[in-house]
């Protein structure tokens, strides 16, 4: 009974303080999201605060699975180093109870992140950053109007946000590269441009052809990720200082519709961007992706059931080294997890190199054996503490 009262203070005490230490982590790694992203952000902001709003809280799942595990894991060397340093540990080695009694807590906890982890690193974190893309592109598409009607101009880059066919379909009209494209429009309604006017830029901005259409059928896709142009009545011309001789053309409709991409590889599958079940399904399929879906699985789990197997020696250390140097434990702890998260990612890539999905599972493994070691060893040798 008493034992049970002592495990149940603990696992409150220690819950609190993952809970707190996990929303100051999210904080600052929220923060760090909302920075990268801070020009879709500001857009957002431009269009509504629900907007912004939306867009930031798409980015708490991604946040959330990182900080959940750190948090427990800091959490553990805090209390369990605090509970050993006021002889609170002792007291309880003191009356035949051993760590797998008082660690009980701990571990209870453990498994418990461990499943909201696994969800959030498989699930959550993927498909909300997939709906924040979208968002995103649907916003830099209702923000072309409202840059058209303020700026009157806006540019693309070919060489980072065009379609293949769209670039090679342009390049056919110069001489010269196409670097750019600058697209103006006289007046807009609804899903129809008149007097759109197209620049080809080459290398400084050098002006090499101008296509002036009387009117455009304006299109997207699925996704909100691409600008698709159908222009009528187009005047196609070199431009004045050009080198080649003059040149013009008049048709009645642009042969093939011109396609920009509003935002990088719009419409290549990215399987960071699906969630579980369609990783599965990836996964054993012909798809030339099919191997990457199972290296985000395996990596899933791996990340996922971090604090499981970090608990099994970050709990031994935090005791150990708890009465006297909270502080070094402390730092110990970070540095272990902070190597731990670090060697995932190299390991990752070795399991591409190799074609070998063992890799990811190493560090979990390394956790396993040395932290049953450690508890084996503290629960049957014990330790003497230093005065």
């Amino acid at each position: 009974m008493f034992t049970k009262i002592i495990n149940r203070h603990f696992f409150f005490q220690l819950l609190g303080m993952t809970i707190l230490i996990t929303f100051i982590l999210l904080g600052i790694l929220l923060y760090g999201n909302l920075v990268k992203h801070d020009e879709y952000l500001l857009q957002a902001m431009s269009v509504s605060p629900y907007s912004f709003l939306q867009l930031s809280f798409l980015l708490i799942p991604y946040a959330l699975s990182f900080a959940l595990p750190f948090g427990f894991m800091l959490a553990l060397l805090l209390c369990y180093g605090k509970w050993s340093s006021s002889n609170e540990i002792l007291a309880l080695r003191s009356l035949g109870n051993g760590i797998f009694s008082w660690g009980m807590p701990c571990f209870i906890l453990s498994f418990l992140v461990t499943l909201i982890s696994l969800y959030t690193f498989l699930q959550w974190a993927p498909m909300s950053r997939a709906e924040f893309d979208q968002k995103k592109a649907a916003i830099v598409w209702s923000n072309i109007n409202l840059l058209l009607e303020t700026e009157k101009e806006i540019e693309f880059d070919l060489e980072q946000n065009s379609t293949g066919l769209t670039n090679k379909n342009l390049a056919t009209l110069s001489d010269e590269p196409i670097h750019r494209v600058s697209l103006s429009v006289g007046s807009m309604e609804q899903n129809r441009w008149s007097n759109v006017r197209i620049l080809l830029l080459g290398e400084n901005g050098i002006l090499l052809r101008i296509i002036n259409s009387q009117s455009a059928k304006i299109e997207r896709n699925q996704l909100n990720s691409q600008l698709i142009l159908n222009l009528k009545n187009v005047d196609f011309e070199s431009a004045i200082d050009s080198h080649n001789s003059n040149l013009f053309v008049s048709f009645e409709e642009w042969n093939k519709p011109i396609i920009f991409n509003l935002t990088p590889k719009g419409n290549n599958l990215n399987v960071k961007r699906i969630g579980f079940f369609e990783l599965l399904e990836l996964s054993s399929s012909d798809n030339i992706k099919k191997y990457d879906a199972k290296v985000l699985i395996h990596k899933g789990y791996v990340l996922g059931t971090s604090s499981l197997f970090l608990s099994l020696v970050l709990l031994p250390i935090s005791i150990t080294h708890g009465r006297k140097e909270t502080i070094s434990n402390l730092a110990i702890g970070i540095f272990l997890s902070v190597l731990y998260y670090s060697s995932i990612t190299l390991l990752e890539e070795f399991s591409f190199q190799y074609s070998n999905l063992l890799f990811l599972w190493i560090p979990n493994s390394l956790c396993f054996i040395i932290g049953t070691y450690l508890l084996y060893k503290f629960d049957k040798v014990g330790f003497s503490y230093s005065k």
